[in-house]
């Protein structure tokens, strides 16, 4: 059984809480001290502002109806599974999975890199717009796996910027609709160049640009003239690849609504940080349950993409 080898929520959020520091969700204040268990889960109550709260509060669990199945919910998600997969698998309704999915979703902006260092390769790949679920369409609805009525790129299309280092750093941003600029570079790479030595990109002029007003190191592949690596040691391989693994694993989703695309872009991310680790439900799970805000963020919907 799924759910007794990785134990019920309770031992997930120890595992957690044991690592982290128990901050007030209501202030952020650290100053807090222990104020007995409700239903086995520790409570706390801030000395700052006097608030209660317990180890479940604006996490992903808060308010969880069958907390009992969660991990084996989350046993699936890790599988890549569709959210009606999902709903079957675990023995819960759709909406119910869909809400699940999107709770684990909300935790995982904490997987984007704080920076880059030394070599740095990026990249622009391009998603179909899609208004999935909404019934407010500005056009007519597509069918599943049609194409853009527009040839190349257009606003039908949203750009993805993929970026890696030799380290293993890796982000994935969804940036814009249609070609990218060297504003939105800006973008991305804010706050993110001060161990940066190359950046390796294709010849986008807009990476041009951007590399020209930051003063870095560019080294530029055009892959229809043959270029691939110089020097032994630059090239745009491991982003190449990452865009490829990237675009195999959505491929069964068959088309995610662009307000959620974000959330999956994050999704991929916590599973290249964890593709090596020997336990990687329980690395998935600590992913998961570290949101300290998954809930309000997901109630509140602020983790949608707005272009």
């Amino acid at each position: 059984m799924i759910s007794s080898s990785l134990g019920d929520n309770n031992s997930l959020l120890s595992s957690v809480k044991s690592k982290t520091c128990v901050s007030c969700p209501n202030c952020g204040c650290n100053d807090v001290r222990a104020n007995g268990k409700y239903k086995e889960v520790q409570r706390y109550h801030c000395k700052t502002c006097k608030k209660y709260f317990r180890d479940t509060t604006g996490k992903l669990v808060y308010g969880l109806k069958k907390p009992e199945l969660f991990p084996t919910y989350l046993y699936h998600m890790l599988m890549g599974l569709s959210i009606e997969k999902c709903a079957k698998q675990t023995g819960i309704c759709v909406q119910t999975s869909f809400d699940w999915r999107h709770k684990v979703l909300s935790s995982f902006d904490q997987a984007c890199p704080e920076g880059f260092q030394g070599i740095v390769e990026s990249d622009d790949i391009f998603f179909l717009e899609s208004g999935k679920g909404s019934r407010d369409l500005e056009r007519k609805a597509r069918k599943r796996g049609s194409k853009a009525t527009k040839r190349g790129i257009s606003n039908e299309q949203i750009a993805v910027v993929v970026t890696c280092d030799r380290a293993d750093n890796k982000e994935l941003r969804v940036i814009t609709r249609g070609r990218i600029s060297k504003k939105d570079l800006d973008k991305v790479f804010e706050g993110k160049l001060d161990k940066m030595e190359t950046l390796c990109t294709d010849t986008h002029r807009s990476y041009t640009a951007f590399a020209k007003s930051k003063e870095i190191d560019h080294q530029k592949f055009n892959a229809s003239k043959g270029q691939r690596v110089k020097n032994k040691v630059y090239h745009v391989q491991n982003v190449n690849n990452t865009a490829a693994r990237l675009r195999k694993w959505m491929s069964p989703f068959n088309g995610v609504a662009t307000k959620y695309l974000q959330n999956y872009m994050n999704w991929f991310m916590v599973l290249e940080r964890i593709k090596h680790n020997n336990q990687r439900l329980k690395a998935f799970a600590n992913y998961a349950f570290a949101g300290k805000f998954a809930w309000e963020i997901w109630k509140n919907g602020t983790n949608s993409v707005v272009l």
